[in-house]
C-alpha cells in the first residue's frame, strides 16, 4: 500500500493527490474494519444470508431498482433457511408464527422511515402515519370500509362491472378475431370504481371512452414506482440528498398533477354535502365533520385528500394486477377456468344476479382469488418494522433492539415448508375440507401463513373493497364469455414482471367468446 508520507511537500504540508490518497485509505480501512465488525460482532452476525448483503445496503438497493427484491429473497430463504439477514440492520422471516409477534403484539412496531415516502402536502396517509396519528385517521375513516358501507356502495362497484363487459364487446368487435387486451380494461374498471369511490365520481369515465389511453392512469403508477425508488436511495447518505433532488424534480409533474386532481374531486365531492339515501362511498361518514384540531377521531382536510389519493394508488394497481393474474392462471389451466365457469353459470341466469353480496356464496371463487394472492402476490413487498430499543421476542428469539424486522407477503406464501405444490395453482387448497372439490393433498398446507392484507393494528383497510371488485368483476366476465389464450401466451415469459410496490402490469391478449 503506498504511504501517503512520500507525498509530503518540503514545508511538511500535504498535496492535493497525497489527501486524495489519504482519504482512500481512510475509507478503505474504515469499511474493512466495518466489514469485520458487521460479519462478526455485530448482534445481526449470528443470522445467516449472503455477506455482501451483510456488510452493505447496496445489493438490496439494486434488487430494489430492479423490480426483483422478491425474487432474491425467495432464493435466500431456500439457500439459508426460515430467517435471512438481507442488511447490515435487517432480517426477514418466513415462519407464520412471526406474524402475530410482529404485527400484533403491543405496542405496535413502527414501520422502517425509510419505507414510507413523505406527502406532498405534509399531510400523512394511514401508510406513513405512526403512533396516534395513524389511529386517529384510521378511526375516522374506518366506518367507510364497514359491511354496511360495502353493502351500500355496492351498486357503483356493480354498475362498473356492466361497463366492464360492454366495453369488453366494444373492443372485441373491433378486431376480426376477437382478441382485446384485458389487464387494459381491467385496469379502466378498477381505476373507475376507485376513483368513484375515493372521490365521489370517477375521475375519468375510461370504460365509456371508446379509443383514448388514459395518461393518467399511468402517472397514478408511476407515483408509486418512483416513491419506491425514492425510499430505497434516501439510505445512502450524504449521496441521498443529491439523488433525491433529482429524483423528486423528475417526478415533480407527477406527483403535483396527481394531487392537483385529487384535492379537486375531494372538495368538489364535500361540497355535495351529505348523500345519504342517495349514494355511498368512502367519503360519506367524514363529510361535514372534518377538524382542524387532530382530536381523536377526526381527520383534516389534507389529511383526506392524502389518503384518497393513497387509496385510489393502491387498489387500482392492486385490483388490476390481481385479476389480470387471476385470468391468465386460469386459462393457462382450462380444467380451473371450467371449473369457475361451472359455478358461476350453474348459480345465475343473469349476469345482473351477479352481485357483491351474491358473489359471497361462490367458494370456488373465493378460492380462486386467495390461490392467486398466494401464488403471486400482487404486491410482493416486505413490511419491514423496527424492534424496540430493548429488542422484542419473535418466535422464541430475542431480536435485538433497533433492528429492521419484516415478513415478505409474497416468499412466506409459496415456501415448500408450508405449501403442498406451492409453484402450482391450486385453488381447491381454499376450498372447505367439506367440499366435493378439495383435494387432501393440500391438508398439510399452513394457513396461517396466508395474510395476504397483513395483520393488526395496521392491517390494509381496504382488504373489502378489493374483494368486492374482484368477486364481481371476475364472476361476470366468466359468466358472459369464454376467453381463449394462444398457447404461445401460456408459457411463464408473462409471469417475469417488475414489482415496484406493485407489479406492473402486462398486456394479456385474449379472445373473447360469448358464454351462451
Amino acid at each position: 500500500m503506498t504511504k501517503p508520507l512520500q507525498y509530503l511537500e518540503v514545508g511538511g504540508s500535504l498535496t492535493v493527490t497525497a489527501l486524495v490518497v489519504l482519504c482512500i485509505q481512510v475509507y478503505v480501512v474504515y469499511y474493512l474494519a466495518s466489514a469485520v465488525y458487521l460479519l462478526t460482532f455485530h448482534p445481526l452476525a449470528k443470522y445467516p444470508g449472503p455477506k455482501l448483503w451483510a456488510v452493505s445496503r447496496i445489493p438490496w438497493a439494486l434488487r430494489v431498482i430492479r423490480g426483483d427484491l422478491w425474487v432474491a429473497l425467495d432464493k435466500f430463504h431456500e439457500k439459508y433457511g426460515d430467517v435471512v439477514r438481507i442488511a447490515p440492520d435487517e432480517i426477514t422471516t418466513i415462519r407464520p408464527s412471526a406474524w402475530k409477534d410482529i404485527y400484533v403484539t403491543k405496542p405496535v412496531l413502527p414501520k422502517d422511515p425509510y419505507s414510507l415516502t413523505p406527502p406532498l402536502n405534509g399531510a400523512h396517509s394511514l401508510f406513513t402515519a405512526e403512533g396516534d396519528t395513524n389511529r386517529r385517521i384510521r378511526q375516522a375513516l374506518i366506518n367507510g370500509f364497514s359491511d354496511k358501507a360495502q353493502r351500500d356502495q355496492a351498486p357503483i362497484v356493480e354498475g362498473y362491472a356492466k361497463l366492464l363487459i360492454a366495453r369488453m364487446l366494444r373492443e372485441a368487435a373491433k378486431t376480426s378475431d376477437g382478441q382485446i387486451d384485458i389487464q387494459r380494461l381491467f385496469g379502466y374498471a378498477t381505476f373507475d370504481t376507485v376513483t368513484d369511490l375515493s372521490f365521489g365520481e370517477a375521475l375519468l369515465n375510461t370504460l365509456e371512452e371508446h379509443d383514448t389511453e388514459h395518461n393518467e392512469i399511468y402517472m397514478f403508477s408511476l407515483h408509486a414506482k418512483f416513491g419506491t425508488i425514492r425510499n430505497c436511495l434516501s439510505r445512502f447518505k450524504p449521496f441521498d440528498a443529491l439523488l433525491r433532488l433529482v429524483l423528486l424534480r423528475v417526478t415533480r409533474p407527477v406527483r403535483e398533477h396527481n394531487w392537483q386532481l385529487a384535492t379537486e374531486k375531494v372538495e368538489r365531492r364535500l361540497a355535495r354535502g351529505d348523500l345519504t339515501g342517495i349514494r355511498s362511498d368512502l367519503l360519506t361518514p367524514v363529510v361535514g365533520k372534518l377538524d382542524e384540531s387532530g382530536q381523536k377521531g377526526s381527520i383534516t382536510k389534507k389529511e383526506l385528500i392524502t389518503n384518497q389519493l393513497a387509496f385510489v394508488i393502491a387498489d387500482c394497481q392492486l385490483t388490476t394486477v390481481a385479476l389480470s393474474m387471476a385470468t391468465y392462471l386460469l386459462l393457462r389451466d382450462p380444467s380451473k377456468w371450467q371449473q369457475l365457469a361451472n359455478e358461476i353459470r350453474g348459480r345465475f341466469n343473469s349476469d345482473e344476479q351477479i352481485t357483491v353480496q351474491s358473489t359471497l356464496e361462490l367458494p370456488y371463487l373465493e378460492a380462486v382469488i386467495n390461490e392467486t394472492m398466494r401464488f403471486r402476490h400482487p404486491t410482493p413487498i416486505s413490511l419491514p418494522r423496527v424492534m424496540p430499543s430493548n429488542g422484542r421476542m419473535v418466535d422464541g428469539e430475542l431480536i435485538p433492539g433497533n433492528v429492521i424486522y419484516g415478513i415478505n407477503l409474497q416468499n412466506i406464501q409459496t415456501t415448500p415448508s408450508l405449501w403442498a405444490e406451492p409453484q402450482a395453482f391450486h385453488p381447491e387448497r381454499f376450498l372447505p375440507q367439506t367440499d366435493e372439490r378439495y383435494d387432501h393433498r393440500f391438508d398439510r398446507d399452513v394457513k396461517a401463513a396466508f395474510m395476504p392484507f397483513s395483520t393488526g393494528a395496521r392491517n390494509c383497510l381496504g382488504s373489502k373493497v378489493y374483494l368486492a371488485q374482484a368477486r364481481v368483476f371476475l364472476a361476470r366476465v366468466v359468466w358472459n364469455f369464454d376467453l381463449i389464450m394462444e398457447d404461445g401466451r401460456m408459457k411463464d415469459e408473462w409471469l417475469d414482471q417488475k414489482a415496484y410496490l406493485v407489479f406492473e402490469p402486462k398486456p394479456l391478449q385474449v379472445k373473447l367468446r360469448l358464454a351462451r
